[in-house]
């Protein structure tokens, strides 16, 4: 039996074991998949004494863990990010699953201007993610001005602006709206009808700020699709195969989203 975790704290809210059980059973291999709770202090012996086929890492170690690893692909080097561990590997599949969920969602970010709140670890991903698609510029608010600015410059560095006076896209990368923030939103901007409004959280479904923004009218896409297909990403990695045509992407969201309801 394959053996497949995720990694973080807090990871109780995680949905990661029901999405991974449910591909899992769609692709009829012999696996696990559960969720540990991992402090700062304990990544280094969590990596030495492991024996997982692979596993998933969350907040708050996806800069962190990069240290205690002996290896990070191309991706994961230019993110400075890892949420996936293979073979003491590092890689980055969130970037892949917000760009796949924009294609479902059949959002065009080319040349369209976008605003990021948070400058974490997600953060990079999804900029990186809005490089990739040839976003025209990537502005970032940060309440820490310090990592502002760093993302900012490494937004730049990239060879794109991290400037814009008034962004169509706007992505939540913070924990605003889950958890013990739930009742939070992450941001004052301004939002109208105009604006397509992405948060990376999925549990709740509809966080606070995105029911704020339903009401005036914008467009919502909650951060769940990116949950799917960055664990499925991650799966191809474990698995060293491409599962996508053996999967039922609908019949995995029915069954997240049924799930995350009845926790209401």
């Amino acid at each position: 039996m394959k053996k497949f975790a995720v990694i973080g704290n807090p990871v109780s809210q995680s949905i990661s074991p029901l999405l991974h059980t449910t591909i899992i059973k769609q692709l009829k291999i012999d696996a696990s998949y559960e969720k540990i709770k991992v402090l700062p202090d304990q990544i280094k012996n969590f990596i030495n004494k492991n024996n997982y086929d692979g596993y998933n890492v969350t907040i708050p170690h996806k800069n962190n863990i990069i240290k205690n690893l002996k290896y990070l692909d191309v991706y994961a080097q230019k993110i400075t990010a890892v949420n996936c561990v293979y073979n003491s590997k590092g890689y980055n599949t969130d970037w892949i699953g917000f760009l796949h969920a924009l294609k479902q969602n059949e959002i065009d970010i080319k040349d369209k201007s976008c605003l990021i709140i948070g400058a974490g670890g997600a953060a990079y991903a999804i900029a990186f993610a809005l490089i990739e698609g040839k976003a025209e510029s990537i502005s970032v608010e940060n309440r820490n001005l310090e990592n502002k600015t760093k993302l900012e410059n490494w937004i730049l560095k990239k060879g794109v602006s991290p400037t814009n006076i008034n962004p169509k896209i706007i992505i939540n990368c913070t924990p605003l709206g889950m958890g013990r923030y739930e009742n939070k939103i992450p941001s004052k901007v301004e939002v109208s009808d105009s604006h397509i409004i992405i948060d990376t959280i999925y549990n709740p479904l509809k966080t606070k700020w995105l029911r704020q923004c339903e009401k005036l009218g914008a467009r919502t896409i909650s951060g769940l699709d990116m949950l799917i297909f960055q664990g499925i990403a991650s799966l191809n990695i474990w698995l060293n195969e491409n599962i996508d045509e053996h999967i039922n992407f609908k019949i995995i969201k029915t069954t997240l989203e049924r799930h995350l309801c009845l926790q209401k």
